[in-house]
């Protein structure tokens, strides 16, 4: 019996070993999750993220970051804060995931991040409220799309450089929609302009008519709107039976192929959008275009901007852990700064910053979705584009940068 005892020890520990090495050592997997918004309000983005997010995996696992291979365990955060904080218990407990990537809305990064830190995982969002620049992450929490403060700054500035100078201000009543008009309204006015209404309204409402109506009898230069898709298209449905539906500016994430299907193009003719705008001149964001369009059979819009940042993400991820041969703690939040920074070889595909990681180059990668210049805080201010919705497509009139 002794002996079957020890034989048995012997067994739980060889099996014990395996599970770590699988895990964890070399020659195993490094399990990453993505937490994407497949139902709910962010159902729209959901899916493209998910493919971008499966197309970075794919070529990461051609050449994968020490000789480990990327396991993508993926989770629906269904847009909603609690059910993004449970399906991200699974993935750090029970996935053992070293990074979680995807995540979209602010109130679900706010509500993760203290799991996602506490744990010492790596947090990677496209999210837009101020309040998370204001957490104690560890430098854990980093950010693929600029904070809302900047792009409420960025609309400013061009509401301005349209020659308008009255807004009606319009904002989903949620973190990042609060942030964006705050942000907006203090640049709008700096700026010289008058914001004649404002108006804060409900989310996930089929109809919006008193809303609608009440923006639109201020008769101001333009309505300036931050919310989702589907507050947009119910608001644009709302418009399109007024008399005089106004001019209608957006953020970039609203405006998209999903809203022209559910509105149709007459009603979205003329609309404006401004948003971070991807990287266009770069070789990542043509070859990701590329590459999606091949997966999907459906092209990819420059105003599909967190498409291209969660394919950022996972390719920054893999090029960090190869960089400091880690896949968590103080290194490879160090790292994640220092294969995005200058002074470095710029590269701008994953196969190429490992290639030269593996030269022993410092290395600069140049993302799809910007350079990816990240601050202290694990913010970046990247370049803006306005779009307008033009006979069924959404094209990029100009860019423009922050001072």
């Amino acid at each position: 019996m002794r002996r079957l005892g020890v034989h048995i020890s012997l067994i739980c520990v060889a099996l014990s070993l395996a599970v770590a090495c699988s895990s964890n050592g070399s020659g195993g997997v490094i399990n990453v999750g993505g937490l994407v918004p497949l139902t709910g309000g962010g159902s729209v983005y959901g899916p493209d993220i998910e493919t971008a997010l499966r197309i970075a995996v794919g070529e990461i696992n051609a050449d994968p970051p020490m000789g480990r291979r990327l396991r993508l365990h993926l989770q629906d955060s269904q847009t909603d804060p609690d059910a993004a904080t449970r399906a991200a218990q699974k993935l750090i407990s029970v996935n053992r995931v070293s990074a979680i990537m995807g995540l979209w809305s602010s109130a679900e990064t706010l509500a993760v991040a203290p799991m996602a830190i506490q744990s010492g995982k790596l947090l990677m969002t496209a999210a837009g409220a101020g309040d998370i620049t204001k957490l104690d992450d560890k430098n854990l929490v980093w950010r693929f799309y600029p904070p809302g403060k900047y792009t409420g700054d960025a609309i400013a500035r061009a509401v301005r450089a349209q020659g308008w100078q009255t807004v009606v201000a319009m904002s989903r009543n949620d973190p990042s929609g609060l942030t964006i008009i705050g942000s907006f309204t203090t640049a709008f006015e700096k700026l010289g302009g008058r914001v004649v209404d404002s108006v804060t309204y409900p989310p996930n409402q089929s109809s919006y008519t008193s809303e609608v109506r009440r923006a639109i009898e201020e008769r101001a230069d333009v309505i300036v709107n931050v919310g989702y898709t589907p507050e947009l298209a119910a608001m644009m449905k709302d418009a399109r039976n007024s008399a005089q539906k106004g001019t209608w500016l957006s953020v970039g994430w609203s405006v998209n192929q999903g809203l022209l299907d559910a509105v149709g193009n007459q009603a979205a003719e003329g609309l404006y959008s401004v948003d971070a705008a991807p990287n266009v001149k770069g070789k990542a964001y043509e070859h990701l275009r590329q590459a999606f369009e091949k997966k999907t059979g459906s092209p990819l819009l420059a105003s599909d901007t967190f498409v291209f940042s969660a394919y950022d993400s996972a390719v920054v991820a893999a090029l960090a852990m190869e960089s400091c041969k880690c896949t968590e703690g103080d290194a490879l939040t160090e790292a994640v700064a220092h294969v995005t920074s200058a002074p470095g070889r710029k590269v701008d595909s994953y196969a190429d910053g490992v290639a030269a990681l593996r030269d022993g180059d410092e290395i600069d990668y140049q993302g799809a979705s910007s350079d990816l210049e990240f601050d202290s805080r694990g913010d970046q201010l990247t370049g803006y584009g306005v779009y307008r919705v033009k006979a069924g497509r959404i094209e990029l009139l100009k860019e423009f940068t922050l001072s």
